[in-house]
């Protein structure tokens, strides 16, 4: 089978579950013996030239032959847009024609929009080659892929107020930078990327030396900065962009939806979808369940950011009343790459490879999945009970799925603050709970298997290719 993936990028410039996910399958797909080829997006031409050429990388990808666009849309991530025209800029779509002909693949992958012009879809559709895409996040219908307005699941689908949300969007300066040769050659060493990540997280934005320094180095113009005021963010400019995304959508063949929360989400956006739920997994994930012990201490695992859609400050204030009302014998486990917390009862830790999932999984007795936003999935969820870890659920975790499927097996709560403190308390005080929710993790089925995963993708590639 000929297989095109497309992506904003792979690592180390771009980490995170979608990368992780789609790098996974494009390497069992090619271990299969599958002809296998990747997409993403290079660099933005610093001198105004604006056409998009599509050329191979110096380097493929892991054995994959693999594609670079040149002057592609900008890459947003989770920041927003207010530059509404950088993001819907039309280009010659007989580059991608000339592409796909020689390419000749028999299914295309897509795994975000971003980065990715509608022309390409276009040409897809023109050449007849079914194209299949995985909700990873929300974006497309939502410019920050949050789906959240002021802590809230976002319910304006004219996109009127979504100008407030994007009011940190990196400028396009800054997001040429981060897409251009130079930002790929530096995030290749690993003391840059922690010094950078350190400086993101202090000032939010590169530092004015840094600024002069690279405004050198790519012969950008410096403009002022400003944060958009009413005028630049009217409902009127965002409806172009919800309209752009809306067509992109109307050329996609079939959705693979990574949990009925995505599938949920999408059709209250863009009305029934052909496609179907698949939960997502990755090829780190299989089965080492065993019965765990239980000793004095309630050991309380949280893994990712320090954001408030993940529900991390939640889950703080929730710990905190835990201690204050007498739950003392409780450790708050942070694995994070965000600096230390100096609460009594949390034990920092620091970011973790895939080979010591083991190791982190060992320090805890329960995992906290405390997001407000509607995660599509939550691989985090699937590693924990591959360890025969149990799972407190937020009702807004995709990966609640998994309940469902096997109930039982964690804890589910309502998604607000007091229902976090409620769970969290009746655990504490009887830790069978806990026996009991390891024993059924013990007489769950084949959800480990990787190749099982990967087969069903396949399948539903084959549906479309006959």
């Amino acid at each position: 089978m000929k297989i095109l993936h497309y992506m904003f990028g792979i690592p180390p410039v771009r980490v995170g579950g979608l990368v992780r996910y789609a790098t996974d399958l494009m390497k069992r797909q090619y271990q299969m013996g599958h002809e296998v080829s990747l997409l993403i997006p290079g660099n933005i031409s610093k001198n105004g030239r604006r056409k998009t050429v599509i050329s191979p990388c110096r380097n493929n990808y892991m054995q994959i032959p693999s594609y670079d666009i040149c002057n592609p849309l900008p890459i947003p991530m989770c920041n927003g847009i207010t530059d509404i025209q950088s993001f819907t800029q039309c280009c010659d779509g007989r580059e991608f024609a000339v592409f796909l002909q020689k390419l000749k693949p028999q299914i295309i992958h897509i795994h975000t929009f971003m980065g990715l012009h509608r022309e390409f879809l276009d040409e897809a559709e023109k050449a007849g080659i079914p194209m299949i895409f995985t909700t990873h996040d929300y974006f497309g219908i939502c410019p920050t892929a949050v789906m959240l307005f002021r802590g809230h699941i976002c319910e304006d689908t004219e996109w009127e107020n979504c100008g407030f949300c994007c009011q940190n969007a990196f400028s396009q300066r800054r997001l040429k930078i981060e897409q251009s040769e130079w930002y790929r050659i530096f995030r290749k060493h690993p003391g840059a990327v922690r010094v950078t990540k350190q400086t993101m997280r202090k000032v939010g934005s590169l530092t004015c030396k840094s600024i002069k320094l690279l405004q050198t180095v790519f012969g950008i113009q410096r403009s002022k900065e400003r944060l958009p005021g009413k005028t630049s963010w009217n409902g009127k400019d965002y409806a172009v962009l919800k309209k752009y995304y809306a067509s992109m959508f109307a050329r996609i063949s079939y959705f693979h939806f990574n949990s009925t929360t995505a599938r949920t989400i999408f059709e209250r956006r863009l009305g029934q979808l052909r496609g179907e739920v698949v939960p997502v997994s990755h090829s780190q994930i299989d089965d080492h369940r065993k019965k765990r012990v239980y000793g004095k201490k309630l050991r309380i695992g949280y893994l990712g950011s320090w954001a408030e859609h993940k529900g991390f400050f939640d889950l703080i204030k929730v710990c905190d009343a835990l201690v204050k009302d007498g739950c003392t014998k409780l450790e708050l486990h942070i694995y994070s790459d965000t600096d230390q917390r100096t609460e009594p009862y949390v034990v920092n830790h620091a970011c973790f490879d895939a080979d010591q999932l083991g190791d982190v999984f060992c320090d805890m007795d329960l995992l906290t999945l405390p997001g407000i936003w509607p995660e599509t999935f939550g691989l985090v969820a699937l590693e924990a009970l591959s360890y025969g870890v149990p799972v407190v659920f937020s009702a807004y975790a995709g990966a609640i799925d998994l309940l469902h499927a096997y109930p039982d097996i964690g804890f589910a709560y309502d998604g607000s603050m007091r229902g976090l403190k409620e769970i969290l308390q009746k655990i504490y005080e009887n830790r069978e709970l806990l026996l009991m929710a390891n024993d059924n993790i013990l007489k769950m089925d084949d959800e480990f298997s990787y190749d099982r995963h990967v087969s069903q993708i396949l399948y539903l590639y084959e549906r479309f290719i006959r």
